[in-house]
């Protein structure tokens, strides 16, 4: 395995994105003159611990962006506050017009296992209010067996953040992502049942269950990459992508009860978390052909404590 990972800060690419010699899809970086691929962006583990307090309420991407660029210094120290507005500073100038996709995973998401149990724990919460408040064809078995599958979830994420401590952990992250390959689906079917009911589409509740999808498949993808599965993370990836795109592509803005402003922007960032799937893929391969050790890969992200945005350069 090769164990020198070629990563850049964001900044080292804003010049060529501004002038349009370079341009960005989902996760990716590309050369626009001849479609090369030239870098792929990043989370690292310290974008994950900056923003998890903030994704915790938040009900909807509108309000998540606005709760992150108001973080207060009770909450956060001066120099985290100065971090998040870099990151955010970063998105945007990377041509990435809403959070939705460094909060779902850029290329591939980093597990962050203690983040994504905390940022779990008030998704169950909100989620089960909001069935309990909002008339949205949920029968009583739904409710039970939606709620049994958030428990299940919940026991996964923390088996995930404990595997690390098993003598032979590939084994214990292998049965997670099967696991979580079922509470995937699950939620899907909740997904498309939620669309398909008559009227426009609860805002609030459709963003809980879909941070509830997308953290399923970022995990079980992460699980497969940290056991160097590699040709079966890319094809997850690639099953990931395509389901997203059958069950979002079919939204607009007037789909959601909400005003016309946030409406458009839920529809911009379900864009985002479409194009950032179906650019996954490409870095799992590039890992392969590489010969990264997955583990590795992500052990790096997760020590990060400089830049929450990173840029995996290509060779």
């Amino acid at each position: 395995m090769i164990t020198q990972i070629l990563f850049e800060i964001p900044a080292a690419y804003e010049a060529a994105v501004k002038a349009g010699s370079l341009v960005q899809i989902g996760g990716l970086l590309k050369n626009a003159a001849t479609g090369q691929i030239v870098a792929h962006l990043q989370e690292s583990g310290l974008a994950h611990s900056l923003i998890s307090t903030a994704v915790a309420g938040a009900a909807s991407p509108l309000k998540l962006a606005a709760d992150v660029m108001n973080v207060g210094s009770g909450v956060y120290t001066a120099v985290q506050v100065t971090q998040l507005k870099s990151m955010i500073a970063s998105l945007q100038s990377l041509q990435i017009a809403t959070l939705g996709v460094s909060l779902v995973g850029l290329g591939v998401t980093v597990a962050g296992f203690i983040y994504m149990h905390k940022r779990f724990n008030s998704l169950d919460g909100r989620i089960d209010k909001l069935i309990a408040s909002v008339h949205t064809g949920f029968e009583s078995q739904r409710e039970a067996a939606l709620r049994a599958h958030m428990s299940q979830v919940k026991g996964l994420v923390k088996r995930a953040k404990q595997a690390p401590t098993l003598s032979r952990p590939e084994r214990e992250y292998s049965r997670i992502a099967e696991d979580f390959s079922e509470q995937a689906s699950h939620f899907e079917g909740e997904l498309e049942f939620l669309i398909k009911v008559e009227g426009k589409v609860n805002v609030e509740l459709f963003w809980q269950l879909a941070q509830v999808l997308t953290l399923c498949n970022s995990i079980r993808i992460d699980c497969r990459i940290r056991t160097n599965e590699l040709r079966n993370a890319r094809e997850i990836a690639e099953s990931v992508a395509n389901d997203y795109q059958m069950l979002f592509d079919q939204l607009t803005p007037g789909s959601f009860q909400a005003s016309e402003g946030e409406g458009a922007v839920v529809a911009k960032t379900i864009r985002d978390i479409t194009d950032a799937a179906a650019t996954k893929p490409y870095l799992i391969e590039y890992l392969r052909t590489q010969r990264y050790d997955g583990r590795e890969y992500l052990d790096r992200l997760e020590n990060e404590t400089q830049s929450p945005l990173l840029m995996l350069r290509v060779l």
